[in-house]
């Protein structure tokens, strides 16, 4: 098996346009490979890490597939209540690491993988030739099942981006149909258009620059206690400094609130909340973002403004600015 980088697109404001450019729904979930030999799959990350045991929704696809070998890019998805994707419920099921308590949690959070590219066929790397190409091939090559589905390419733009604002979905990608797979972002063929959205989100703590609150340790509620997903300093005016800073005794606590199981998330806070100021978790802000990460924070995170409404709303709910 050849390892091959994924490509990404690239963040850019509006829709591109032109006749050589296709869109499609930008899912949001986990982004994942899928190699397929001798009727075996394999499963990977986007960084590389295997995951095919905690994905088992995924074994339908040798029967998918007319080919002796391929390899499949794509996103894992996991649908809310709402039927939107939920990056939340997806990141949930990627923290799985006990193969026993899988099970479980493809019951409650049922998987879809969302195919997108085919990058190699019967042994043939397909990454020199053009998207156009390589969908034809993917078309021709698999079939959609229970689990998996070949994502639509639409020619307007525009309206697919009205659409995923109507349905309060990420936003959309747009590929130049003659473009080559290329690694990371080393390309000018791949955009990604994001609508921007806002969260209610807890605020666990505060980090302290010369003793003056400097930037929002922000969380959300779930069953497992609060996760955390970042922090933020842009949208603090100096009238919530101040008022965080008298406030800071009367809201402040001795316990970190965060339910530390995950070693990654362990560690990444330790680095990133080395001066923090713990809060008794009831204080919630309105925060706009623009996507999640890949660990589960919040990119261009800004604070809108605190609220009264309790900490058990913060949920992770979205909603499309």
């Amino acid at each position: 098996m050849e390892w091959i980088v994924p490509m990404e697109p690239i963040l850019v404001p509006k829709v591109p346009e032109g006749n050589e450019y296709i869109h499609q729904v930008k899912w949001d979930g986990i982004r994942g490979l899928c190699y397929l030999e001798d009727g075996r799959i394999r499963v990977f990350t986007k960084k590389g890490k295997e995951r095919t045991e905690f994905y088992p929704e995924l074994l339908e696809l040798p029967s998918l597939v007319n080919a002796k070998s391929a390899c499949f890019d794509g996103e894992l998805i996991i649908l809310n209540e709402e039927l939107r994707p939920s990056f939340q419920l997806s990141l949930i099921r990627e923290r799985v690491n006990d193969p026993r308590k899988v099970e479980y949690y493809a019951k409650r959070y049922p998987v879809m993988y969302i195919v997108f590219d085919l990058l190699s066929l019967n042994g043939k790397l397909l990454t020199e030739k053009p998207l156009k190409k390589r969908s034809e091939l993917l078309r021709e090559h698999l079939k959609n099942g229970i689990s998996i589905a070949i994502t639509d390419d639409f020619t307007n733009g525009d309206e697919l981006y009205s659409l995923m604002k109507k349905k309060q979905w990420e936003g959309v990608v747009s590929k130049n149909i003659n473009s080559l797979y290329l690694p990371g972002k080393n390309h000018k063929a791949w955009f990604k258009t994001k609508l921007s959205r806002r969260m209610l989100a807890i605020v666990a703590g505060l980090i302290l620059k010369d003793g003056n609150p400097n930037s929002l340790i922000l969380a959300l509620w779930g069953n497992e206690g609060l996760s955390y997903i970042g922090r933020a300093s842009v949208g603090l005016t100096q009238e919530h400094l101040k008022l965080l800073k008298e406030n800071i005794s009367r809201l402040k606590s001795d316990k970190n609130p965060f339910h530390l199981e995950d070693k990654t998330v362990n560690s990444k806070l330790a680095r990133e909340l080395k001066n923090a100021v713990w809060f008794i978790p009831s204080l919630t802000v309105w925060v706009s973002f623009l996507e999640w990460t890949s660990d589960g924070g919040l990119r261009h995170p800004k604070i809108l403004g605190f609220t009264s409404l309790p900490p058990e709303e913060a949920t992770g709910k979205e909603y499309v600015e």
